[in-house]
């Protein structure tokens, strides 16, 4: 469609009285340009072999004037073509750790050796890779230490939540809700940053700001 038509289509998504509520569209054609602001909840379906393709289609919904909280799902078959894409994506997040943010304590790589397997289909395992992390702070389905308080969605996969079998601290409430349904297998997640709590202070906090004023203004 034309640019004047898809802004046209943009600006009736993003009205608060609009009817429509689901915008569905490809990664390719709506991974630039498009404020999707309308929404909070963006599903990733077609995994990119470029991670930045992904990236960008991923930003649509977390643009100035967006202002609720917004909730990232890319759903990912387990044990199939779309993990190993998946896992290419990392392993190049992580040489531009290394060569452009010099990061020398990275984990682990995947090996160019896997590239062989890439059409091996595996559905007996929850997460391949989960299982390609080594991860040390999983113990039988269960993740007995957290991440480092100033991970993100930036950082290594390692340290992003694990969950496979205790869904509670999965923060959207409506994924935590569908857990159990038998499809979902294993999750990562991560927040993007902290959110900046404003705190309004009291009404015995203003008149002691108040006098304290007052105090100041005597002695000038």
């Amino acid at each position: 469609m034309s640019i004047k038509q898809r802004g046209k289509i943009v600006e009736r998504f993003n009205d608060p009285e609009s009817p429509e509520y689901i915008f569905l569209l490809s990664s390719k054609a709506g991974g630039c340009g498009l404020n999707l602001i309308g929404a909070n909840r963006l599903v990733m379906f077609d995994p990119d072999w470029n991670p930045a393709n992904d990236d960008q289609a991923m930003a649509r919904v977390w643009r100035d004037g967006q202002k609720k909280h917004c909730f990232i799902y890319r759903l990912i078959a387990t044990g199939t073509i779309e993990e190993k894409m998946f896992q290419r994506q990392t392993h190049k997040k992580a040489l531009s750790s290394c060569v452009v943010d010099e990061e020398l304590d990275v984990a682990r790589h995947f090996s160019s050796d896997q590239l062989k397997t890439l059409f091996d289909s595996n559905m007996s395992i929850t997460s391949d890779t989960h299982e390609k992390l080594k991860c040390k702070r999983c113990l039988n389905g269960i993740e007995s230490v957290e991440p480092p308080v100033s991970a993100d969605t930036n950082s290594d996969l390692a340290n992003w939540f694990h969950c496979q079998r205790d869904p509670r601290k999965v923060p959207d409430q409506i994924l935590r809700s569908i857990y159990s349904c038998g499809v979902i297998s294993f999750v990562f997640h991560q927040k993007s940053h902290e959110l900046a709590i404003e705190k309004k202070p009291s009404q015995e906090e203003n008149e002691e700001e108040k006098e304290n004023r007052n105090e100041e203004d005597d002695c000038e």
